[in-house]
């Protein structure tokens, strides 16, 4: 049965929304892990322009982590012949979830401006999957991406309200559900989507909505749901995983859902940003 954390106690919910209840080394293990791959890329701008694009929004609670501690995807970006970018965003508390997500459209919005990508893939792990989302939502990305890959993300903030991360994030309910991608209207959607809930790939083509208008697509065959809790919080490497698909021609297809690896039981409904 899928946790639900409107009926779970606090401890419950902070056990299964804290960052670091299940990784397989110490929180800060990752962190330094994060750091060290980057390092040797950090100040270097891996943008070329006409090349295709991966922009990537790191995870950390939105309150962890930074654009410098990102990089770890150079050596397969270098490899394959593509562009990278990680998007740098102010921390809580310094900043709300909301200034957040603004920044992260804003950036996103400026790398596009000069990379001239003729292929644009925006992915994020954890925290980093909910700004991506944001992002792929926002109209002024309308039309120039053409993929989002999400890991591990969470897509309903309202648990994070009772836990104690929160601290530093400081949502309420009201503002939880207004920042949730999951409870907003997807009136504009990248025209391709893979999403990854543990190691299950989904990957799915967009179809578009009689209601929307002719230059909107949606993706109503994706439900987005928080991840399960239980895993590394080490993801693969995000540039190998998405270069398959920048050369993806799949035809825009209605309801099109086709996994790659079958879950074996329903994915529970929890996240470690």
């Amino acid at each position: 049965m899928s946790f639900d954390w409107r009926t779970a106690t606090d401890a419950e919910v902070d056990l299964q929304y804290s960052p670091s209840k299940f990784g397989l080394q110490p929180l800060d293990a990752y962190l330094r892990e994060y750091h060290e791959l980057s390092a040797p890329w950090a100040g270097k701008d891996l943008v070329t322009p006409g090349a295709p694009l991966l922009v990537y929004i790191h995870g950390g609670y939105w309150q962890r982590l930074s654009a410098a501690d990102s990089l770890f995807n150079a050596p397969d970006a270098a490899r394959l012949g593509f562009s990278l970018h990680a998007t740098e965003y102010t921390l809580a508390p310094h900043a709300t979830v909301e200034q957040i997500v603004q920044e992260c459209i804003d950036d996103v919005v400026g790398v596009l401006d000069r990379a001239d990508a003729p292929r644009v893939v925006v992915a994020g792990c954890s925290a980093g999957a909910h700004l991506a989302t944001m992002v792929a939502l926002s109209p002024r990305l309308e039309g120039r991406i053409g993929m989002v890959t999400l890991l591990s993300g969470i897509y309903d903030l309202r648990p994070v309200v009772r836990i104690e991360d929160n601290g530093a994030l400081r949502l309420d309910e009201t503002r939880a559900a207004a920042l949730s991608p999951a409870l907003l209207p997807h009136t504009t959607y990248s025209p391709r989507a893979v999403v990854a809930v543990r190691t299950i790939i989904i990957r799915a083509t967009a179809t578009r909505s009689s209601r929307a208008s002719a230059s909107k697509t949606t993706v109503p065959s994706i439900r987005l749901r928080n991840s399960g809790s239980r895993r590394r919080l080490t993801s693969p490497s995000m540039a190998a995983r998405v270069a398959p698909l920048f050369d993806a021609t799949v035809a825009p297809r209605a309801s099109t859902c086709d996994p790659v690896t079958k879950p074996r039981r329903p994915a529970r409904a929890s996240s470690v940003p």
